[in-house]
């Protein structure tokens, strides 16, 4: 099994992971986990909640978000 990486996206205000009839938002997220190849993400948010969801490009995952910083969306 290949290894877990781990980010920070604190940066986020929010994400949203949309796939065909179904869109999950994820507010206040914190850190990322995942594995490189993998079906899956893990996301810590500021209520400390761990979700488990489609990396996108599985089954038709979609991924956005919206930075605090307008000025720099995308930080890693």
């Amino acid at each position: 099994m290949s290894e877990l990486k781990k980010y920070d996206i604190s940066t986020e205000r929010w994400r949203e992971y949309d796939w065909p009839g179904r869109v999950y938002r994820i507010d206040k997220p914190l850190i990322l986990f995942c594995r490189l190849n993998g079906t899956t993400h893990r996301v810590v948010d500021g209520d400390g909640i761990v979700h488990c969801v489609p990396a996108p490009g599985v089954k038709g995952c979609v991924l956005r978000w919206q930075s605090k910083d307008s000025q720099t969306p995308v930080h890693f």
